[in-house]
Order: structure tokens, then C-alpha cells, then sequence
């Protein structure tokens, strides 16, 4: 990568294995960071960012669909809130998910916003397990054996959200 001044610059490096799928759809940590990046354009003209973002694939309804946490720094309007939600769900560009959405075999993508502090809790939740702090990562899709992970995702949902982009 080269250096900045003095000091190495890094390239970060996803997980292995990452993967939102339903149908057809293959969709990988790189590809939602983008998608997060992308979206988080909208909450930063309101001088406000992603504090930090999980996802989960809800296959309790039929059709299945892709479910978005994001802690966000403070408050923003429903209106953007609602845009950031169709954009992360058209910044999802996997042939597999476009034509799955588009013939409704995946239901439409949930933007949950998160009260401030949750991912905290996540993080408390991993260190009680005796995780190091130095080694933790916010895990960015939480599977469905990942019950209390996904329970304290759910559990402090301020604000939810559905695209109506497709």
C-alpha cells in the first residue's frame, strides 16, 4: 500500500466467509461496507455519521430480506433516514440480489436504527465471554446462532425502515 509520511498504510481485510444470501444472492463483507458507505453520504450532509453498523438475513417471513443496524452519531430526519434505507438496498448490485428484489423471491431491505450505545453492549456481551478488547470486531452479519447478539441488536431498535426502491 506505501506509507503516509512515517507510517505504514494498511489495507483492511474482511472476514472470511461473510456472506448475505437468501435466494440466488451472494452478497460479501466488502459488498455491505460499500453499501454502508455509500448510504452514509445522505446522514453526512446532516453532519452525522455511522457510529457502527451489523446485518442479519430475516428468513421469518416469506419472502426472506436483508435487515441493516446502524448507531447513528445523533438525530436525522425520517425523510433521509428513508433514503438512506432505498439507497443501501440499490447500492446491493449482486445480479443474483437485483433480480431476486426485482421478482420479489427477497423482500424488500429493513434499515434498523440502534440506540447510542448498543454495539457497546455487544461488545460487553463478547468480553464477558473473555474476548480481549485489543482483538474484538463488531461482527457484521449475525447469523441465526448468534441469538443474543441478534437479540441485543433487536431489542434496542429506535427506528425502523423499509426500501421501497424495487
Amino acid at each position: 500500500m506505501g506509507f503516509h509520511n512515517s507510517t505504514p498504510e494498511l489495507k483492511f481485510v474482511c472476514r472470511r466467509n461473510l456472506m448475505l444470501t437468501i435466494n440466488i444472492d451472494k452478497n460479501t463483507e466488502k459488498d455491505l461496507q460499500l453499501a454502508v458507505e455509500e448510504a452514509a453520504k445522505l446522514i453526512a450532509e446532516e453532519k452525522r455519521e455511522v457510529i457502527d453498523f451489523s446485518s442479519n438475513v430475516d428468513v421469518s417471513a416469506d419472502p426472506g430480506h436483508y435487515v441493516i443496524f446502524w448507531e447513528i452519531s445523533g438525530e436525522v430526519s425520517d425523510e433521509v433516514l428513508k433514503e438512506c434505507c432505498n439507497c443501501l438496498d440499490r447500492s446491493f448490485v449482486d445480479a443474483g440480489y437485483v433480480s431476486s428484489r426485482k421478482v420479489n423471491a427477497i423482500g424488500p431491505l429493513e434499515l434498523r436504527v440502534v440506540w447510542k450505545g448498543t454495539f457497546h453492549k455487544i461488545l460487553d456481551h463478547y468480553l464477558g465471554l473473555g474476548a480481549a478488547v485489543s482483538q474484538f470486531k463488531t461482527p457484521r452479519c449475525v447469523g441465526p446462532t448468534n441469538n443474543k447478539v441478534l437479540q441485543i441488536l433487536c431489542d434496542n431498535v429506535a427506528k425502523n425502515y423499509f426500501s421501497t426502491a424495487f
